[in-house]
């Protein structure tokens, strides 16, 4: 009889509800309607990069979208969604746009013909400088980091110029069109002579309107030889007044009139 008692208390200890149990069944209590209300408006508040960082189920880029008609069949929340993205996106845009003035405008100091002429100022040395004057340490201790900052400073300069000219020859065959017809004679020239696009191109447009003009002259001369050739044909030839033409058939006569235009 003794022997059946701890067998109940370990069946009472068995059902015991564990904390797994007592997790699970807190899990499954249904969601309060306040927790409902606050999931739209924090999905209203999502900003660009929350959107990027969400996973849409695709990265496909998709065309052919009335964009005016979409949002107007959005829900009001989608489309304070949406102007909550476009404000993020234009203040994003905007901040990226002044950085890039900034940068442009500092890159345009440091790459100018005026920091250039500075820092080789700075880098130019008299030969009896003394190290042990004060003053002298301190010319040569800026000489050696103007040559320094002046060696980082080249391949970006190399590289601007290079697109400047770049820009340059685009703005100019965007005024000159017909220079694609001429590429292979404007390459010529560039590689026999040295020449830069702008100089083969006019002259080779010289050339070209040289070779016309002579062309005109020298058509002008032969029809003026031919009119003189001609002239003394008419004069020496022919009689002053021409002969009358004699008819066979007064019908003959008829034609001939009617095909001078005579009635």
């Amino acid at each position: 009889m003794n022997t059946d008692k701890p067998e109940a208390v370990e069946d009472q200890a068995s059902h015991k509800p564990t904390d797994a149990s007592v997790e699970a069944s807190q899990g499954n209590t249904p969601t309060t309607p306040q927790d409902a209300r606050e999931t739209p408006q924090r999905s209203a508040e999502l900003s660009l990069d929350d959107l990027l960082d969400a996973h849409l189920g695709t990265t496909e880029n998709h065309k052919g979208l009335n964009y005016q008609t979409i949002i107007e069949g959005l829900p009001d929340d989608a489309k304070k969604l949406v102007s909550n993205l476009r404000n993020d996106y234009r203040r994003k845009t905007t901040s990226i746009s002044e950085k890039r003035k900034e940068l442009e405008a500092r890159e345009k100091v440091l790459l100018s013909r005026r920091t250039e002429e500075d820092l080789r100022s700075a880098m130019d040395l008299p030969e009896n400088i003394d190290l042990y004057d004060p003053e002298g340490l301190k010319r040569y201790i800026n000489a050696k980091a103007a040559e320094q900052v002046n060696a980082l400073l080249e391949p970006a300069r190399k590289q601007l110029a290079k697109d400047t000219r770049l820009d340059q020859v685009k703005s100019f065959q965007k005024e000159h069109p017909d220079i694609v017809e001429m590429k292979e004679d404007i390459s010529k020239l560039i590689s026999e002579k040295n020449m830069t696009i702008e100089d083969a191109y006019f002259t080779l447009k010289g050339r070209a309107y040289k070779a016309e003009m002579e062309k005109k002259n020298q058509e002008i001369l032969s029809h003026k030889a031919a009119q003189r050739e001609v002239g003394y044909k008419v004069n020496v030839g022919r009689p002053t007044t021409p002969a009358k033409r004699k008819f066979k058939t007064a019908y003959e006569a008829y034609t001939f009139l009617k095909q001078q235009g005579h009635k």
